[in-house]
């Protein structure tokens, strides 16, 4: 099976429960962003990675409260508090 290339808002799921959607491509790059069920399975996926301080351009971005609509969404995406 061929797979399309990437485009922005392409969203996956995975069977643990993390939701991965494309940002931008630009250039061959792919930016994405990725919502983890919990702490714990963040913790798991970067556990092979280093920390590597904070992203100056995304610490300005304002809070998800930002991007919520008044109305919780039907399949619950971003009506639940989970800072």
């Amino acid at each position: 099976m061929t797979k399309r290339p990437p485009q922005k808002a392409d969203q996956y799921r995975y069977d643990n429960g993390t939701v991965e959607v494309v940002f931008a491509v630009e250039d061959g790059r792919v930016l994405t962003f990725r919502e983890y069920p919990d702490t714990d399975s963040f913790q798991a996926a970067v556990g092979d990675g280093e920390f590597d301080g904070v992203h100056p351009g995304v610490e300005e971005l304002p809070g998800v409260e930002a991007f919520r609509d008044d109305d919780p969404a039907e399949d619950g995406e971003f009506a639940n508090d989970n800072e």
